[in-house]
């Protein structure tokens, strides 16, 4: 008899097609079946998913059902491929039901297609190599992350002394798309140049309308109560988090911290900036690993509806102090669970990671930098999921790539860097002649011209006439 209650409650358990359903019984064939397609059902962009043909053996058999009179059609089933073959415009569209069947028990999932990018390239800003200074790098969509070409000749997009107001060196810069139209960033404020020794004590927030000209606000961690011992607040990086404040948003910044306190070990912690991105919340601890952890990087992935984070364990030995990947729920949490570790490097010395997901493609590009041995900075794939990671290949070209990170970018912010790119060289050439030197300061006075609103396009406008006036 009990096997026979036992039985049915496996029976019940497998049958329920219910799509909010969280299941963990390994008999469960709609979620085997999920899995196998790295949960892409909830997030189709352009390309092929190749259905799975059994499930612990039995066949499995599908039907797709698009609906009627949504006005949307993207999306097609051949034999047990799967084809998004159009992405829709403005938001998430819902394209029809995927029926499947195993052993006369049918299930179906509910296929969403992912909004259209509307993208056009990729902008890699990042340390430089051989400084402690942000420069930028171009690629466009076809080189899918891996060929990217630098801008204004890898000098730095900005000055530091500027920029960073405790040490005066830039590290680890970090470049997202902010909530209004404009751009942020976030640097480590740091320079053992200076002061040799791998020692800081705050971050520097970073606000821009244009991508070319930034300010900053610094933050010294000092002088928050309780926070006096600081040794280093490394590597930190920016995500929206749109559940803050009571479903207001706000941006979550998250950083490594150590302490000069004898025992202590490096720890992620958490603030919050405000909207405009000049104030800070005091830390609070994210994640304690029982070990020194540093360089995370944290993504949300529509498709599993969860956030990945990839890190490094400073304080293990060996192959262990690797990039590791892991996820959670939500902004703030502190229960990551493991998922995978990036071996490429064996033993060798690894560290910066950052991943980006490639225009219209549930494909993600991971990328880190190998700084023992051979010196390289690789970018390698992995699937919808983030994991299941290559060997990847190393960005070499004119880049000088260091630790720093990705953003899409619109055809227009594209032109706008690339032109930018060619008249601020024009400038410093025609500045080294005396006969063309009044030019040079006039032009110098076009490169220092800024817009509060619609600044991309007046600003594209603005260079372009420039250089057509040369």
């Amino acid at each position: 008899m009990k096997r026979l209650i036992l039985s049915s409650l496996i029976l019940m358990a497998v049958s329920i097609s219910s799509e909010a359903q969280v299941c963990n019984d390994l008999l469960c064939h709609k979620c085997k079946l999920e899995a196998a397609v790295n949960y892409q059902f909830n997030a189709l962009r352009l390309g092929e998913i190749e259905l799975p043909t059994t499930i612990d053996g039995k066949a499995v058999n599908y039907r797709f059902s698009p609906i009627i009179g949504n006005n949307y059609s993207g999306v097609r089933l051949e034999g047990n491929k799967l084809i998004t073959y159009r992405m829709p415009k403005d938001t998430v569209k819902v394209a029809g039901r995927l029926h499947c069947t195993i052993d006369e028990e049918t299930f179906y999932y509910t296929l969403k297609v992912a909004k259209d990018d509307g993208m056009y390239g990729y902008l890699y800003c990042h340390m430089a190599g051989n400084s402690e200074n942000t420069i930028y790098a171009l690629g466009t969509k076809e080189g899918k992350g891996e060929v990217f070409h630098p801008l204004i000749d890898n000098q730095p997009i900005f000055d530091p002394e500027k920029i960073a107001g405790i040490e005066g060196g830039v590290r680890d810069a970090f470049i997202a798309r902010g909530h209004n139209n404009d751009y942020v960033m976030v640097n480590t404020d740091m320079s053992n140049a200076k002061s040799r020794v791998w020692n800081n004590y705050g971050i520097d927030l970073l606000h821009s309308n244009d991508l070319i000209h930034w300010t900053s606000v610094t933050f010294d961690f000092r002088k928050f109560k309780g926070w006096e011992n600081v040794n280093r607040v490394w590597a930190p990086q920016v995500i929206w988090d749109k559940d803050y404040d009571n479903g207001k948003g706000g941006y979550f910044i998250y950083y490594s911290m150590l302490t000069n306190q004898k025992g202590d070990y490096d720890k992620i912690y958490y603030s919050y900036a405000n909207e405009d991105f000049t104030t800070i919340t005091e830390p609070k601890l994210f994640y304690d690993k029982n070990i020194s952890v540093i360089d995370c990087h944290i993504d949300w992935n529509d498709c599993d509806q969860r956030y990945h984070v990839f890190y490094k364990k400073e304080g293990a030995a060996g192959i262990d102090r690797g990039v590791w990947g892991a996820t959670f729920d939500r902004l703030g949490s502190s229960d990551w669970k493991d998922i995978f570790h990036i071996t490429n490097e064996g033993r060798e010395q690894v560290e910066g990671a950052s991943a980006f997901r490639l225009i219209n493609e549930n494909v993600w590009k991971i990328a880190y930098i190998k700084y023992s041995g051979q010196h390289v900075y690789r970018v390698c794939t992995a699937n919808a999921q983030e994991n299941d990671v290559d060997r990847g290949v190393v960005i070499r070209e004119n880049v000088n790539p260091q630790h720093g990170s990705f953003m899409q970018v619109t055809k227009e912010e594209y032109d706008l860097l690339e032109t930018w790119s060619r008249l601020y060289l024009m400038t410093q050439e025609l500045a080294k002649d005396r006969k063309t030197a009044k030019k040079a300061k006039k032009l110098q006075g076009v490169l220092d011209t800024t817009f509060s609103e619609n600044a991309v396009p007046q600003l594209l406008q603005t260079y372009s006439k420039a250089l057509k006036g040369l």
